[in-house]
């Protein structure tokens, strides 16, 4: 093969066309390293250059704004949020208490004061506690204040993608025995039988 390396280039180049060479890195001593300082060395239990494992970010399972994903939701919250507040509510207690309180609570604070977004976003950010959400709780009260009604929409689609049936009337105790003993947290599938060969 003719190449136009000069000769001493020739020499010294990898003989090896399949790819690149990977070339060891030198491995400090352990006189080298240091652990009191925080150096990695070959005693170190830290693998150097390796970044560690992340965890997977908690996100919502639909966006904000997908509000017309679920028209009638979106229509009845845009019209009476009490109402779906009163849902979303009732689930996240726990069926502590039903529906209706809840949405007459809301009704009632909004009514007096105009501030009923305020205990929509405290349930927002107990939701958020629940089932490892984004929890931030300044960004959770903002999107009430700016936008309650997506809000409360996207709530109610989380607890549908979490195995709540959201349909007005059920309520808590009609929940399947599964998303009351769960509180709807998702949890793996189970693979049934097992490996065969």
């Amino acid at each position: 093969m003719n190449s136009s390396l000069p000769n001493d280039e020739k020499n010294n180049a990898p003989q090896s066309m399949n790819g690149p060479q990977i070339v060891p890195a030198a491995i400090p001593s352990s006189s080298d390293s240091d652990s009191s300082k925080g150096v990695a060395g070959p005693s170190s239990p830290y693998v150097v250059g390796v970044p560690p494992q992340q965890a997977m970010v908690p996100t919502w399972s639909t966006g904000l704004f997908e509000c017309f994903n679920d028209i009638p939701t979106f229509i009845i919250t845009a019209f009476a949020p009490c109402v779906t507040f009163g849902q979303i509510a009732e689930m996240v207690d726990r069926g502590q208490n039903s529906c209706g309180l809840y949405a007459m609570l809301h009704a009632g604070i909004l009514y007096f004061t105009g501030c009923g977004c305020l205990l929509s976003a405290y349930y927002r950010i107990k939701m958020s506690h629940l089932y490892k959400l984004p929890d931030d709780p300044l960004i959770n009260i903002l999107v009430h204040l700016i936008c309650e009604p997506c809000a409360l929409c996207q709530e109610y689609r989380e607890l549908q993608a979490r195995g709540f049936n959201m349909k007005l009337g059920v309520g808590w105790r009609n929940q399947s025995p599964e998303i009351q003993q769960t509180g709807g947290v998702m949890v793996p599938p189970k693979v049934p039988g097992g490996m065969t060969h």
